[in-house]
């Protein structure tokens, strides 16, 4: 991807991480919204692979067991 549509998928993948963060009444840091955000544009450049696949699950369980939602 050019560096403009990398920015582009950055910031709408940002607003998603959040959002994820609002419906699940969770009160991220900066740092796990970064990593939930890294983790989603990985998704949207690489698609659902099997790597992106394993990120996901780890992240889900990182999460749930620092903030105790699932």
């Amino acid at each position: 991807m050019r560096q403009k549509e990398e920015q582009i998928v950055w910031q709408n993948q940002s607003h998603l991480a959040r959002q994820y963060f609002v419906d699940l009444e969770i009160k991220p840091d900066l740092f796990d919204i970064c990593l939930v955000t890294d983790v989603l544009v990985a998704f949207c450049q690489q698609g659902p692979t099997k790597e992106i696949q394993e990120r996901m699950k780890t992240m889900k369980t990182y999460l749930t067991e620092k903030y105790g939602k699932k």
